[in-house]
């Protein structure tokens, strides 16, 4: 799953380049005004029932069937309401280019309530490599229609058409690739399972709902009190710094939700894998996150070009925001897999609750102010989640700071290297900095932050390299893959 994420994140990184250079900031941001009202009714056709598939031990075939009926009715209701109320979303929305967006893009709503049932299944049996495939083949596809659209003159449409593309074959594939097809055969209704299933469903609904909130709050702001040019700069800034760690953290959390679920009733190796888990989010997200922020100016300039230059400051903001989310996010599969949605929609609350007084009370200072307001909110839910980690498993949130301190200590040596190199590379630029000297700068960072990590952290590197290496050398592994005890010699260390 994060081999199948880094290369498509290198390749769309490279068209969402392309796309930039040749798409203006507002179409931009009306396809992002669409995506608020669209991502926010999947989490209500959902009706958080996906985790609640992969956490409930009941039979399998009667959980996905039960499921796939509520999501699947959910889904087609919610899409008939968008598609017959256009005109008021996109009043609502304060833009009226995003109707006719949304006439095509509502579909998207259905695709992804008939797709919930099945991903969840593949996730459960740990068939990760059925959903990097799906995951490749129609994000590559999307990114395929979206350019070759956009270098013939489609404009915001070949956005629209590549997103609708994405979604059929996500779906399709998903039904094709996962076994069995038990969410078609009929099962004897059981209300007290469906009622189980919704309850776990409805506070899940309600975290993912409060999460996906504070999420595009800041978008819905921009968009509304400073115009789609200022939504624009924002969400490519977002893109580009919050989505790039997101994807990674969401990859992480996928492959964790089902391991925590089957080690459930057994806290201190809950525990272990939990901490352990923290640590190689943080050796992964925190890099990423601080090398964007230390090579903002050069990478916007140089891929971007000069028309993006109003979002360094926003851009740099939320890479900072990039280092604290995937921390506090890392908890959300802990809590599902024990059974406590309800912990995230709490979490989320908070993160809510100093978000968006936050955000209008720094409106003044552009989007640069909505971005620092997101960043406060993160660190206030960062700190609630490691006291919720406290109530479930004892003496575990004290050690989530060290757990991430080594990969903070090894990008700080990493952002000073770089930040030095700067000079010299423009000096031997010519006085400009190119896609050379941009490439220099993440090469010296690289082998700075890979050097300092391999001395204060050999053993747990050794280990994931060792890892890594027997996935190539078997192409399988099941075993090791599904037993999250660390090895023998973690065992020592620890």
């Amino acid at each position: 799953m994060g081999g199948a994420t880094i290369a498509l994140r290198v390749i769309s990184t490279v068209a969402a380049i392309l796309l930039a250079r040749v798409l203006d900031p507002e179409d931009f941001g009306i396809v992002a005004l669409a995506q608020i009202l669209l991502t926010t009714t999947n989490l209500f056709s959902g009706l958080g029932l996906a985790p609640a598939v992969i956490q409930s031990r009941a039979d399998s075939g009667k959980v996905a069937f039960q499921a796939f009926i509520a999501t699947a009715v959910s889904g087609l209701i919610l899409f008939l309401v968008i598609l017959l109320s256009t005109g008021t979303f996109a009043e609502l929305l304060g833009n009226r280019e995003v109707a006719p967006v949304l006439s095509w893009m509502s579909a998207m709503v259905l695709f992804g309530a008939l797709t919930i049932v099945p991903e969840a299944l593949l996730q459960k049996e740990l068939l990760f490599g059925r959903v990097s495939a799906t995951i490749i083949v129609s994000e590559m596809l999307y990114l395929g229609i979206a350019l070759t659209m956009a270098f013939t003159g489609f404009g915001l449409w070949s956005l629209v058409y590549a997103n609708l593309a994405r979604a059929v074959t996500m779906t399709t594939m998903m039904w094709v690739l996962c076994p069995g097809w038990e969410w078609l055969k009929p099962k004897p209704w059981d209300r007290p399972l469906m009622r189980d299933l919704l309850s776990f469903g409805v506070h899940s609904t309600g975290g993912g709902f409060i999460t996906f909130f504070y999420s595009i709050a800041p978008d819905f702001i921009v968009g509304k009190w400073l115009g789609a040019a200022s939504l624009g700069f924002y969400s490519k800034a977002h893109e580009f710094t919050r989505r790039t760690v997101d994807q990674i953290n969401n990859v992480i959390g996928a492959v964790l939700l089902p391991s925590y679920a089957k080690i459930q009733a057994e806290p201190q190796r809950l525990s272990r894998a939990y901490l352990k888990s923290l640590r190689l989010v943080s050796f992964v997200t925190v890099p990423v996150a601080l090398g964007m922020f230390v090579t903002a100016n050069e990478m916007i300039g140089t891929l971007l070009g000069e028309k993006w230059l109003p979002m360094v400051s926003a851009f740099q903001i939320l890479a900072c925001v990039s280092v604290i989310k995937p921390l506090s996010a890392s908890t959300s599969a802990l809590f599902l897999s024990l059974g406590r949605p309800v912990f995230n929609l709490k979490a989320g609350l908070v993160v809510t609750a100093v978000l968006i007084p936050l955000g209008f009370l720094l409106l003044g200072y552009g989007i640069a102010g909505v971005a620092t307001a997101v960043l406060a909110a993160q660190i206030a839910g960062f700190l609630y989640n490691m006291y919720q980690v406290h109530t479930v498993l004892p003496g575990t949130a004290s050690r989530m700071i060290a757990a991430a301190t080594p990969a903070l200590g090894a990008s700080a040596v990493m952002m000073l290297g770089v930040h030095l190199s700067k000079e010299p590379l423009l000096i031997a630029g010519g006085g400009a900095h190119s896609l050379l000297s941009l490439g220099a700068m993440v090469g010296i960072g690289v082998v700075l932050y890979a050097g300092v990590l391999f001395l204060v952290q050999r053993s747990l590197v050794l280990e994931v390299i060792d890892l890594a290496l027997s996935r190539f050398r078997s192409g399988s592994g099941k075993k090791k893959a599904d037993d999250p005890e660390p090895s023998s010699q973690e065992n020592k260390r620890q």
